[in-house]
């Protein structure tokens, strides 16, 4: 077997996206690169099935918050079947306490989706064993109208009453910052950073 046959594999790389545009994006950019084989998934659901059919991806681009994830169960159920193999979770912000656990559980790295640039070195260094670690979100990255949804939700208020008084995306947004995908998450994560 030459030398170009044994070091000229491609790796293979599974963006795990529920966003199309987001995902049309990042498969755009990994098509460009000639040493990487690209295959995309719309939901947790998805890449569970794709790696079983497939088998382990050399690394794994995982959105934290789609459908299916379920917080840090659904990293669980992905390390499992991704046997071992480098898995970097995508998104904005995370709080410290689900960065923290990530890490614990096995999770290579931390990648932000709008750092396109870095994308495919993020992927590489991956492979390799070497990945970037991500800044944990900080109470200051929450918006003084943020922390005042926060205590609303805190004292009480129904999720769905403050989405229609406030817009579904401004509660979307604050549960995407805490990491939390529920009211009594986001409380509890709250709570924890003492902000109500």
């Amino acid at each position: 077997m030459d030398q170009q046959e044994t070091q000229g594999k491609p790796l293979s790389v599974l963006v795990a996206d529920d966003q199309p545009l987001v995902r049309e994006l990042i498969l755009g950019l990994l098509w460009r690169e000639s040493d990487m084989e690209v295959h995309a998934a719309e939901d947790l659901p998805d890449a569970l099935e794709q790696m079983a059919a497939h088998g382990p991806f050399d690394v794994l681009l995982l959105d934290f918050f789609m459908p299916g994830m379920e917080g840090l169960e659904g990293i669980a159920r992905t390390l499992a079947a991704n046997g071992g193999r480098p898995v970097l979770l995508m998104s904005g912000n995370l709080p410290e306490e689900t960065v923290t656990a990530a890490r614990a559980m096995g999770v290579a790295g931390f990648v932000q989706k709008t750092q396109y640039a870095t994308l495919a070195a993020a992927v590489r260094k991956a492979a390799a064993g070497d990945a970037e670690p991500a800044p944990p979100v900080t109470p200051g990255d929450l918006s003084a109208a943020e922390v005042h949804l926060l205590r609303e939700l805190a004292d009480g208020r129904s999720g769905e009453l403050l989405a229609d008084r406030m817009g579904a995306a401004a509660l979307q947004t604050l549960f995407s910052k805490l990491g939390v995908s529920s009211r009594a998450q986001a409380v509890l994560a709250a709570k924890r950073k003492g902000l109500v």
